[in-house]
């Protein structure tokens, strides 16, 4: 925000946060990665995480779509960080200031800290044991959100997504890309397997305390098929522990791969249920989700790791061109160690 307005209007539209949600600014956050600017504040002895984002249309229906689907989980589960709703009753809060309009919303503060990748005793099957409770109460819940009415606005490649309009300026991953996509469009889509996801769950997006994990910045949430959502979370966490960058054998990242998925279904069949048909489109979803992690080190990398950039670039196009896997993963073994699981 400091960057967008002069100090004097960001502060007038701090001051008119504090009106509307009856809260004090303590201190802007600025790890991770959002593209909004993000506060700390007060409630009384409670804290507070105030979100300001520049103002569209666009940006406007998605604060909607994703501050009324989180306070229906919110207030069924826990797990989930509470939006809070301003003195006027609402989700969230247009304003102005110097001619520049934002977008204001708040939540609760999640309880807890960042899981310490390095540290067994935190990031462990223990852990995605417990992711897996979690997403499989959420996609649950979901299932019956009277919100969760499937629309092309927020379809998982439709005009959020976040690299529509992001060209790939490499042929063969583009083919590749192509290639994943029409697999992708022949998938089945019903209610029990198609739905509003947060998509975006990794260590930096939910915070622990005492082994119960909170799930915070829905910002990503679209529709997409729930497989999808796991697929993408067990991405994220194979990346943090036997990614390309871990210089591990691909034993080595098979062996971490199955622990974090048998710990993760075992997790999530105790809350919601899963078809053997979905897990075994899990390779599917993480081989077109190494498109996106193409682009996204295509585009936001620093240019000082050029050299690094370019090793990590050719390892995903190799994988992609190549019809190699995100990960290699024996799924008829992890099928016979799930005696719940659903045969269809």
């Amino acid at each position: 925000l400091h960057d967008a307005l002069p100090i004097l209007e960001s502060n007038l539209l701090l001051s008119q946060a504090k009106q509307l949600y009856h809260i004090t600014p303590l201190w802007e956050i600025t790890t991770g990665y959002s593209g909004d600017s993000i506060f700390e504040a007060e409630s009384g002895l409670r804290r507070r995480i105030l979100r300001v984002a520049e103002f569209s249309n666009k940006k406007e229906a998605h604060v909607e779509f994703e501050t009324r689907w989180t306070e229906y989980l919110a207030l069924r589960m826990e797990g989930i960080a509470k939006p809070v709703r301003s003195v006027n009753n609402r989700l969230y809060e247009v304003a102005g200031a110097g001619g520049k309009t934002c977008i204001l919303s708040l939540q609760e503060k999640a309880p807890g800290k960042i899981v310490d990748i390095n540290d067994p005793k935190e990031f462990n099957e223990e852990l995605f044991f417990q992711l897996g409770m979690l997403m499989g109460r959420m996609h649950k819940l979901t299932m019956c959100y009277e919100g969760n009415q499937r629309c092309p606005e927020f379809k998982w490649n439709g005009p959020h997504f976040w690299r529509r309009n992001i060209a790939i300026p490499d042929e063969a991953v583009r083919q590749g890309e192509k290639r994943f996509l029409e697999e992708l469009e022949q998938l089945p889509i019903g209610n029990e397997n198609y739905g509003i996801v947060h998509f975006d769950i990794h260590t930096d997006n939910f915070l622990v305390e005492n082994k119960r994990i909170t799930l915070i910045d829905f910002d990503a949430c679209q529709f997409n098929w729930y497989a999808a959502d796991m697929a993408s979370a067990m991405f994220f966490m194979v990346q943090k522990g036997a990614g390309p960058l871990k210089n591990l054998t691909e034993k080595e990242r098979t062996n971490f791969a199955e622990a974090y998925l048998l710990s993760y279904l075992k997790g999530y069949l105790q809350t919601n249920t899963i078809g053997a048909y979905w897990i075994g489109k899990m390779d599917l979803f993480m081989r077109y989700q190494m498109i996106d992690e193409y682009v996204a080190a295509q585009t936001g990398w620093p240019e000082e790791s050029a050299h690094l950039k370019q090793w990590y670039l050719n390892w995903y196009k190799e994988r992609i061109v190549k019809h190699l896997p995100y990960v290699f993963i024996d799924y008829e073994r992890i099928l016979r160690n799930l005696p719940d699981l659903k045969k269809i």
